[in-house]
């Protein structure tokens, strides 16, 4: 089997990430075939490993009814993973597990499958911006499961409808399309709350749209209720106090694909063998990793390979693997490095004692590579969850200041030798001062998050969204020219003059300013951001609420 290319409204990824998915289901298709002619225990070990790299690749991608499916079969076959004694598997294990892999392959490829109808349903919602080719701004349909009458209704629609979105309203109890899927189902439960037919409801739509996200509002604080909620397939319980910022916030993060280079692990390990064993296991879920036998090296070697994690053997030549944790310690840059320890030491005592001295967990070799995997990239992914919060603006979630001029040069350094053109905005919210001054801070707070959540919204995955201090902003536009910039921007900006702010005396509306300069005419990030922020100072002094874009000559002076 292989699956057609996903084309319905529900896409939330690109075409490599749809290449990986692929991968990953030949894989476990190819691995399960495998045990099924052999029946031994390293074939089945190879089979749960792509079982695992698949529940990766669906988490990743957020497709989350998917990946509760894959999860079952997952705990399913890690339950009779055993040991070599116990394969092959019994027939009817056997068979069960095969009927298993057969629905959840089935399920994939009718939810990722062309949907009747999707290209007049593009046709009816083209793109409202002036390059019908152009990525930015495609529909993307929201479905409001909730009575009309709601009081939150109008108002949730709108905003939406700000940020790029197309909302489709639907009571409870009725029925929805078959043949296209949302990106986000939003539930407000009526009066009575989230009683047993509305839990069936969740239940239905979660069952018939499995790529979908399913975000429950208003729900009371209470475990059993949140439980239920769960259980029924939802995604995220949103109490009521923090409906507003939290559904945007959630839905709009939807649209960031994060592209990350390969997880990166040390192994600092002195047996060849179990080198081998630990680069096979890491290699099975595309974890890059660079081995070293002497702790000697430990320093030179995290210096040049910067990993993400070490896996350190307990017992070595020359030092221990605590030994050489507690000087990786010593260097600020590596204070919260993981470290993981691999060792047959059993004694508890000095476990801990390990534990207390640098370390972050503990493994007994032999060890299980698909629990050794887990570890490896839990560990990893909350390392870098915590370095990408210090990259991270806290009030709007997009890049700081630092963090975008690091990216833009990175980008502008790749693309020294192509002819790919790239353009560099700076933004500025207009007479910010006076919207402080008059309404107060936490109104000027929104309004920048809602110029965030605007770009966040209508911009693609690929280009760089930074606030660059206080009201401004850094805008990338990769693979743009200067006239598909321009027109991006300015729709941006017209649907920003629109957008209404609330505060305690009614409404209000603010705009902001651009300028644009373009690569290769500015060859430095330096100079790009320059440039654009003089372009930006021109919009001003022409009256504000405009975009202005570099003269092409000014880069020959």
């Amino acid at each position: 089997m292989r699956l057609s290319p996903m084309k319905n409204e529900a896409t939330v990824f690109q075409s490599p990430e749809q290449r990986s998915l692929d991968a990953c289901l030949r894989s476990l298709k190819a691995r399960w075939q495998d045990y099924g002619a052999h029946g031994s225990f390293e074939h089945f070990v190879e089979f749960t490993l792509a079982l695992d790299n698949l529940t990766e690749q669906l988490n990743s991608l957020k497709l989350p009814g998917l990946l509760r499916q894959c999860e079952g079969l997952e705990n399913a076959a890690l339950a009779l993973f055993g040991n070599e004694s116990s394969h092959p598997v019994g027939a009817q294990d056997a068979t069960a597990l095969e009927r298993q892999i057969d629905t959840l392959l089935h399920t994939i490829e009718h939810a990722l499958a062309p949907q009747p109808g999707a290209d007049e349903e593009h046709r009816r919602h083209p793109s409202p911006l002036p390059h019908a080719g152009a990525e930015w701004a495609k529909p993307r349909a929201i479905w409001l499961i909730a009575e009309e009458s709601h009081a939150w209704v109008p108002g949730l629609t709108e905003q939406l409808g700000f940020f790029g979105f197309r909302v489709l309203r639907f009571g409870w109890g009725e029925p929805t399309p078959n043949d296209a899927s949302p990106l986000v189902a939003l539930f407000i439960p009526q009066a009575g709350g989230y009683a047993s037919p509305e839990l069936q409801s969740i239940q239905q739509i979660r069952s018939e749209h499995p790529t979908s996200q399913l975000f429950c509002l208003s729900v009371p604080k209470s475990l059993e209720t949140t439980v239920a909620l769960m259980r029924a397939g939802a995604d995220a319980a949103i109490q009521s106090e923090q409906e507003t910022f939290t559904v945007l916030g959630r839905v709009l993060d939807l649209l960031q694909s994060r592209e990350q280079d390969p997880y990166r692990v040390l192994v600092v390990e002195d047996s060849p063998t179990a080198v081998a064993m630990i680069q096979r296991s890491l290699s099975q879920h595309g974890i890059d990793s660079h081995p070293i036998g002497n702790p000697q090296l430990l320093l030179s070697a995290v210096e040049q390979y910067r990993p993400d994690l070490v896996l350190m053997d307990m017992y070595m030549p020359h030092c221990t693997g605590v030994e050489a944790t507690r000087v990786l310690r010593q260097l600020t840059a590596y204070q919260s490095l993981p470290v993981v320890y691999l060792s047959s030491e059993t004694d508890m005592g000095m476990q801990v004692e390990a534990l207390r001295l640098g370390g972050d967990q503990f493994l007994t070799k032999p060890c299980n590579p698909v629990l050794l995997a887990a570890v490896v990239k839990t560990k990893i992914e909350r390392y870098r969850e915590m370095q990408r919060h210090s990259q991270h603006d806290s009030l709007t979630g997009l890049l700081n200041h630092s963090a975008a001029k690091s990216r833009l040069n990175l980008l502008v350094q790749s693309l020294q030798n192509t002819p790919e053109p790239l353009c560099v905005a700076m933004l500025d919210i207009d007479h910010f001062k006076s919207i402080n001054d008059s309404y107060g801070h936490p109104v000027g707070d929104q309004v920048i998050r809602s110029l965030a959540w605007l770009l966040k919204g209508r911009l693609r995955a690929s280009d760089i969204i930074g606030r660059y201090g206080g009201e401004e902003f850094l805008v990338v536009l990769r693979s743009a020219c200067l006239d598909e910039a321009e027109a991006v921007l300015d729709c941006i900006r017209a649907d920003f003059a629109t957008l209404p702010h609330a505060h305690a005396g009614g409404t209000l509306r603010a705009t902001f300013s651009a300028g644009i300069a373009c690569f290769p005419a500015w060859t430095t990030g330096n100079d790009l951001t320059h440039a654009a922020d003089e372009a930006l100072l021109e919009a001003k002094r022409l009256g504000r609420n405009r975009i202005v874009r570099t003269r092409q000559q000014d880069a020959l002076r």
